[in-house]
């Protein structure tokens, strides 16, 4: 076991449309560093990180901490304490899974210090690390970012989740205009009550796109993943120029565009990698449009999750 891993924790999307709370995907070439080392000093400290974005210093309010702190409660008989330091490439409340992937790479990262134990192992101490922004665990980001591909968790218990295999690239158009959404407060702008035909819409075409993914049929991804008539609809308003933007993507060939999780970051499913650059580029005209700083990526499913590193820093922080 070493005694200090860098641990590379990749952003997410999540929700997907239909699927609030219960399915997200790992993203390809965005990702949040942690560095986690054995100290002799019990407890977790945390230092000074790097990167365009800063983690909070407070171990209650910072994810990695909380991730490391549930691995060090039950795995303390080969050193007492940990220190961790972050460099984020995901900026904070950009709807990317940020901070997920500085839980999922800290739970990761102190359980390989601390154990031998497989990654399954990492699973509560990363829900436990989300949970400290989103205000409840949950699993549709980090689990996505901790174990790779394509992600579905059940909202009761997250810590019950499976794979869903998709068997053909999956081109990815994503935009972050320049807005911050918090995750806890979109989550208390959500109804309490639904009407039972929308709820059933949802359930159905969550069905349809878990279905559509596992066939590798694109189209009917990107028709199902604009499907969701309870969530998006009301966080809509929380990104301007929603709709154009969306719409732009469909008009430069698009097979479907979303919100992702709260906001503000959208995307869009491709045919291919050229059509993703193209859809890229048009979502990123409209969100300027719309008076609004952008930046956008080109991604694809990130199949490996969090992982060992030797990079110091990230690149093309988002």
């Amino acid at each position: 076991m070493p005694e200090s891993v860098r641990i590379w924790g990749p952003g997410s999307l999540s929700n997907l449309g239909p699927g609030f709370d219960s399915i997200g995907v790992a993203l390809d070439g965005i990702g949040d560093v942690v560095e986690v080392t054995a100290s002799e000093e019990p407890g977790i400290h945390v230092l000074p990180g790097e990167g365009v974005w800063k983690a909070p210093s407070d171990v209650r309010s910072n994810t990695a901490a909380r991730a490391a702190a549930h691995v060090l409660a039950f795995h303390h008989d080969r050193f007492p304490g940990l220190t961790i330091k972050i460099v984020k490439g995901i900026r904070p409340g950009s709807g990317l899974g940020s901070s997920a992937a500085s839980a999922a790479a800290a739970a990761l990262g102190a359980l390989t210090v601390l154990t031998d134990l497989p990654r399954e192992h990492a699973v509560d101490a990363a829900l436990e690390g989300e949970a400290g922004v989103a205000g409840a665990r949950h699993g549709d980001n980090v689990l996505p970012s901790l174990m790779g591909g394509v992600v579905l968790t059940s909202a009761s218990r997250p810590e019950h989740f499976r794979r869903v295999p998709v068997p053909v690239p999956l081109p990815l158009a994503v935009v972050r205009p320049e807005v911050t959404v918090l995750t806890k407060e979109a989550r208390e702008m959500l109804p309490r009550v639904v009407p039972l035909r929308d709820a059933v819409h949802n359930a159905s075409s969550l069905a349809f796109l878990i279905d559509a993914l596992r066939a590798g049929d694109l189209q009917e991804v990107g028709r199902a993943i604009e499907q969701d008539r309870l969530v998006e609809p009301v966080r809509a308003r929380l990104v301007p120029g929603y709709h154009d933007i969306l719409q732009a993507a469909r008009d430069a060939g698009a097979l479907g565009a979303a919100l992702s999780g709260s906001g503000p970051a959208l995307f869009a499913v491709c045919g291919d990698g050229a059509g993703a650059r193209r859809v890229r580029d048009a979502m990123i005209a409209a969100t300027q449009k719309a008076g609004h700083e952008v930046s956008g990526f080109v991604s694809s499913i990130d199949e490996r999750g969090a992982r060992a590193t030797r990079r110091h820093q990230t690149e093309n922080p988002v």
